[in-house]
């Protein structure tokens, strides 16, 4: 099911995910793993989230190194959909 996403200001995405930065209209994270497979599991788990929310992350992955962006490209923004993801994200 594809919902609309609802647009929210930068001020706004702050408060719901203080743990996540704002760049270039995106949200963004770095996560540091032990090593590769650690690494790879927890981008295994962030498509699983991903799919069930249709919604999907930017993600780079070197060795144990995975940075996520998120952004809602039909409204070339941050929306609901992001915060949701970022939030389902930090607690994998």
């Amino acid at each position: 099911m594809v919902r609309k996403a609802k647009a929210l200001s930068d001020d706004k995405i702050k408060q719901l995910v203080p743990t996540w930065a704002i760049k270039k209209k995106k949200l963004y994270k770095k996560f540091i793993f032990s090593n590769f497979s650690d690494a790879l599991g927890f981008i295994v788990q962030i498509g699983i989230e991903s799919e069930k929310l249709d919604h999907h992350p930017t993600i780079l992955n070197t060795y144990n190194k995975v940075e996520i962006s998120l952004s809602t490209h039909s409204i070339d923004g941050l929306s609901d959909l992001d915060v949701k993801l970022a939030n389902n994200i930090d607690n994998i």
